[in-house]
């Protein structure tokens, strides 16, 4: 991948680092980006990186640190592509996708559990208000008895 005059990113950023008369040591207390993580955006690995997020991230403030345009190293990088591809897709993109696919629910549960839960609760609901109205009708109301006149009803005539 070639930045500016012929120079892969990594190399830009190692000459960028070397004229400034900076060690990685001294980058990476500055920084506290890890010797690791700059020798290998100087070696143009790429694949160190968990994500392209971090890539991203590193390289452009390694980059700004510098005195580089980050976000131009970034679309370098971008336009270019990486050297990360399986099958024309980089291993990043394949990876989130897996990780988006993993975290959806599945569709049964958006299309039929979800809708029948819903209905469930409506049923339950209306059950529950029909049986409080039959209680209610029962202790008050039309259909209440009075339980002493019927006791003394049934007394008085069965004398």
């Amino acid at each position: 991948m070639s930045s500016q005059g012929g120079r892969t990113i990594g190399e830009t950023l190692r000459v960028a680092r070397e004229e400034k008369g900076l060690s990685i040591e001294k980058v990476n207390s500055a920084t506290k980006i890890s010797p690791e993580v700059i020798r290998s955006l100087e070696q143009d690995d790429h694949g160190a990186f968990a994500s392209e997020t971090y890539l991203k991230g590193f390289l452009r403030n390694y980059a700004a640190f510098l005195g580089l345009d980050g976000n131009k190293l970034w679309s370098s990088f971008r336009r270019e592509g990486t050297d990360t591809t399986e099958g024309g897709s980089t291993l990043w993109d394949d990876e989130a996708a897996l990780k988006e696919e993993k975290l959806t629910s599945p569709h049964i549960f958006r299309k039929f559990v979800v809708p029948l839960l819903v209905i469930a609760i409506v049923v339950l609901a209306v059950l529950l208000v029909l049986q409080n109205r039959k209680v209610k009708d029962l202790t008050t109301g039309a259909n209440s008895h009075n339980v002493e006149a019927e006791v003394i009803t049934v007394a008085s005539g069965a004398v």
